[in-house]
């Protein structure tokens, strides 16, 4: 009898367990109202490295998120185009912008002095971070830009997703860290909007800078019930590509180009991105046809560009938007197509930093501190190496001219 009993007393803590487990609480209130990793008293038992909030530290264990996150653009949030401007800023606006460029307490700049001290040092360690449990030094935080604790560490509680294999929410146990608390709250496209979506204060023409949540909730995406991040996080990848990666850009993109009535027509089509395209100001997209004679010369060119382009004149201004948004078909026609013309060619160029490059050749313009001037130097050289090639191809004109 008491065998049975006791078996029973077990089969019910057992069940309470996974009752416990199987409760979402979602993620605490005001996760994203200024976060900080190390709030309170770590627990005395943890050991060195479990205290240690460097995605370096995160990598013993997580080398696959690690490894993958460590060439992304989160990773170098922190970037030299970002701090080499802060010099004529002081440090009070400067963490305005780490907000989202490396959003935790532990990542602020406690005065002029340590914004100084940070960004002089980032000169002699451009990357942030090197290996798999490996640093060069042992950096500022704010150096690893949005990075491990910045998504998953609220006052030294891991947070994360439901379970992988079991789907398991509310907390859930490990051997390292006391577990972690699990919530699909992190599979939602809400998750991204605190960096991703800006207020509508911050609208120019009556749309924020960044709208991506907004441009997502009116796609057929947010009515399927598609995510951020299926996309930019497929399987759980801490990849987080977007416009830099060309093969990214190209999934979510069908072209197609024909001959219409004496007209070259290419036609670009956004099949599989769930916001505008581009979805920033930052980029610019160009399409360019060039009409060939037999010998291959340009006898003629169109060009077209996709972009959002605003300028500051007393205030925000949007002088156009041309955007593809979510679902949408334009065409680019080449008409008028001269004598001697027997092939098309188009080209699609994607220049992901286009909006940068204006503003860095502005400030290197104007007197600047050394140490200012060689990070926005580096930051012009970075991103002329980011544009490339995203489509060519010829069309065979049939009619003749």
């Amino acid at each position: 009898m008491k065998k049975a009993l006791l078996l029973f007393a077990l089969v019910l803590l057992a069940g309470i367990g996974l009752l416990a487990a199987s409760h979402d609480s979602g993620l605490p209130e005001g996760y994203w109202d200024s976060p900080a990793a190390s709030a309170g008293k770590a627990p005395h038992d943890w050991s060195n490295l479990e205290t240690d909030l460097r995605p370096e530290a995160c990598a013993q264990c997580h080398a696959e998120q690690f490894d993958a996150w460590k060439n992304t653009r989160h990773a170098a949030a922190y970037s030299s185009g970002l701090v080499g401007q802060f010099a004529a800023m002081g440090f009070e606006s400067a963490n305005d912008c780490l907000q989202c460029h490396a959003p935790l307490a532990e990542q602020l700049y406690s005065g002029n002095a340590d914004m100084f001290a940070s960004v002089t040092l980032k000169l002699a360690h451009p990357a942030g971070v090197v290996a798999s449990g490996q640093s060069e030094s042992k950096l500022p935080l704010r150096h690893s830009g949005v990075s491990c604790a910045v998504c998953h560490v609220r006052g030294w509680q891991r947070h994360g997703p439901p379970q992988r294999g079991t789907g398991a929410v509310g907390e859930v146990g490990g051997p390292a860290h006391d577990g972690f608390q699990a919530t699909a709250d992190f599979e939602t496209s809400q998750f991204c909007a605190s960096c991703h979506q800006f207020p509508q204060s911050m609208a120019i023409n009556g749309k924020p800078l960044e709208n991506t949540l907004e441009e997502w909730k009116q796609s057929r995406f947010a009515k399927e019930g598609v995510h951020c991040q299926q996309c930019h996080m497929p399987d759980r990848k801490h990849e987080f590509r977007g416009i830099h990666d060309a093969e990214m850009v190209k999934k979510g993109l069908k072209f197609e180009l024909s001959e219409r009535a004496g007209q070259a027509v290419f036609a670009i089509t956004s099949t599989w991105i769930g916001h505008a395209f581009p979805t920033y100001v930052t980029p610019q997209i160009i399409v360019r046809a060039e009409a060939l004679d037999a010998a291959g010369k340009s006898l003629q060119t169109w060009q077209w560009e996709i972009v959002r382009e605003v300028y500051y004149n007393n205030g925000w201004q949007e002088k156009r938007d041309t955007r593809l948004m979510p679902g949408e078909r334009r065409e680019f026609v080449a008409e008028g197509i001269p004598e001697g013309a027997i092939n098309i060619r188009y080209h699609v160029q994607v220049i992901p930093d286009h909006f940068y490059k204006g503003v860095y050749e502005s400030l290197l313009s104007d007197s600047m501190q050394p140490v200012a001037a060689q990070h926005i130097r580096q930051a012009v050289r970075d991103a002329e190496g980011n544009d490339y090639l995203l489509y060519e191809k010829e069309l065979k004109l049939t009619s003749s001219r």
